[in-house]
């Protein structure tokens, strides 16, 4: 498997609230759109911290969301993100080492391309990006 990191997704209650620290820290020109990811009832932004390496910004749209659970419980990071090649075949290969594929997605954020929730054996939540 070979993987680029692309990003880490951290939980926060208001894209815009959050914003105010980051844009001090690492600049505006370092700071993408807000993005409506529709299937996941997610606002997302992404914050540039080294050259192809992002901070994922990630607010719910609703209360019945997935990650606005996890806000309650003060879950803030929630996964790493990674761009594959071979998105298809990696799934597979992950499955088969006892990983859970949780869902596949079109994002809004990616302009359309799959995405993958996946839960590796320890736990851990990575998302891959289809390249």
């Amino acid at each position: 498997m070979e993987w680029q990191f692309h990003h880490t997704g951290c939980l926060v209650e208001s894209i815009t609230e959050s914003l105010n620290v980051y844009r001090r820290i690492f600049g505006a020109d370092k700071i993408s759109p807000v993005v409506n990811v529709s299937s996941q009832g997610v606002k997302v932004c992404f914050i540039e911290t080294a050259p192809n390496v992002f901070l994922e910004l990630i607010e719910p749209i609703g209360e019945d969301s997935v990650v606005a659970r996890l806000l309650k419980k003060n879950i803030r990071y929630y996964h790493t993100a990674y761009h594959t090649a071979a998105f298809d075949e990696d799934i597979v290969s992950l499955t088969e080492q006892d990983s859970k594929h949780i869902n596949t997605f079109s994002s809004e954020a990616f302009q359309g391309k799959r995405c993958a929730f996946i839960y590796l054996p320890d736990g851990s939540l990575i998302e891959l990006i289809e390249k």
